[in-house]
């Protein structure tokens, strides 16, 4: 897979700017990633998280709504306990040492945009007890998530078919 199809695939609602990251696992591409420079331009950026066993994880992140979104005062305090402090660059190199110390620690959900609630049900229950589950477990809202998770779906849907009708991935990426 080339590095658009799969970040059509993993990261079309963050192309979309309906939410603030998506986690991008890229392992053995079959072509250059030539696109960045034009999707940084359109306000999507890219942090590599770690590199193990010949697969790269990559947050692809828009700043401004990553920044609001970790305005919520439990994501705040969840990400306190944990040790985040600072800006945001802070905060995601910090994250980035988390990433290396730890499999995938579970506050990451915050930067994807989950709800804090539930990155701190999965946290205090760790990881059981949820009373559903899609891209994440849901332990509080559920009806606000299904919400939630049926837009990021459609959307991805939606660029899905896009990008396999020849759509380019600058085209796809909402500017900021």
């Amino acid at each position: 897979m080339s590095f658009e199809e799969i970040l059509v695939m993993h990261g079309s609602p963050t192309l979309a700017n309906m939410k603030p990251a998506s986690l991008i696992a890229l392992g053995n591409l079959t072509s250059k990633i030539c696109c960045i420079e034009k999707l940084e331009e359109r306000g999507l950026l890219f942090l590599p998280l770690v590199n193990k066993k010949g697969t790269a994880l990559i947050l692809a992140y828009r700043k401004n709504k990553l920044e609001k979104s970790l305005e919520h005062p439990l994501s705040k305090a969840i990400l306190e306990h944990f040790g985040y402090s600072g800006t945001l660059d802070e905060m995601l190199m910090y994250l980035q040492e988390r990433f290396r110390s730890t499999d995938c620690p579970h506050e990451v959900g915050l930067f994807l945009g989950y709800p804090p609630e539930d990155v701190k049900g999965f946290i205090d229950n760790k990881g059981k007890n949820a009373i559903s589950s899609g891209l994440w477990k849901i332990y509080s809202d559920e009806e606000n998530a299904e919400k939630m998770l049926m837009k990021w779906n459609k959307c991805r849907t939606k660029y899905i078919e896009c990008f396999l009708k020849g759509t380019d991935i600058t085209r796809l990426c909402v500017s900021a």
